[in-house]
């Protein structure tokens, strides 16, 4: 068994990381912010079959016998307090300091489809051996990468979404070029309001997405996104999708390409 680790963040990136390691031999902890997400986390755990896989537990306190710590959400002060010699903690933004016994990685794709994790230049040694027990390839870089290349995909299809097309057209197309999954699939795993969040912060909403994020439309973790997920399971076409984006796309006035 590895040391215990644990993970803090109530999104579905949280949870995928919390189970993968879980995977590799860690004894894991997923840390939520409230009673609420410990419950709805707990549903969503039995939904799926993996009930026990990782404990579920309310602030960071829970935390203090980890060996390992991963904050989801950028929420430095969540690390500073598990910070102690023996400790990983790694954070998932790029406002961490990274050096001895910190981390800042940048991951594109939920598990299992990692790939490559972008580690930034000066992060404790200890990262690369995380990727490496997580299946992916680590590539430590002097700022992050994909994060911008993963947001200027994400916008196109919202635009051709916007535009007309839809999002299973939109993901059809992309995996035959080699995106695996497709961006709509792939922001419903991460949750749409993460991109959301981006873009009131650049300044230029997207009022399907902001619509959708409006109406409880978050991706997998809230059963709907660019798809429905009936009874937790794979993705299905939902056509109400279509009849959105064509309603902001008449009140921009905007005619839907032929």
């Amino acid at each position: 068994m590895r040391p215990p680790a644990a993970v803090a963040g109530g999104g579905p990136r949280a949870l995928t990381l919390a189970l993968a390691l879980g995977d590799c031999g860690h004894q894991v902890t997923l840390i939520l912010d409230d009673a609420h997400d410990l419950a709805r986390t707990a549903d969503l755990l039995a939904r799926a079959g993996r009930t026990g896989a990782v404990g579920l537990a309310v602030g960071a306190g829970a935390a203090a016998g980890a060996h390992l710590v991963i904050e989801t959400e950028g929420r430095v002060p969540v690390l500073d307090a598990v910070a102690r010699p023996g400790v990983l903690a790694v954070g998932l933004d790029a406002g961490l300091p990274p050096g001895p016994g910190r981390a800042v990685i940048a991951i594109a794709a939920p598990p299992p489809d990692l790939g490559v994790i972008e580690i930034l230049a000066g992060s404790d040694p200890g990262a690369a051996a995380l990727v490496r027990r997580l299946g992916a390839t680590p590539v430590t870089v002097p700022r992050f990468i994909a994060p911008g290349l993963l947001a200027a995909v994400e916008d196109a299809a919202e635009a051709l979404i916007f535009e007309g097309s839809t999002p299973w057209e939109v993901d059809a197309a992309a995996e035959a070029l080699g995106f695996a999954p497709g961006p709509c699939a792939a922001q419903d795993r991460r949750g749409l309001d993460q991109a959301h969040t981006r873009h009131r912060r650049d300044g230029h909403p997207l009022p399907v997405l902001a619509r959708m994020v409006a109406e409880g439309r978050l991706g997998r973790k809230a059963g709907v996104g660019w798809y429905r997920y009936p009874g937790g399971g794979g993705h299905v076409i939902d056509p109400l999708i279509e009849d959105l984006a064509r309603e902001e796309a008449h009140f921009a006035g905007l005619a839907p390409r032929a």
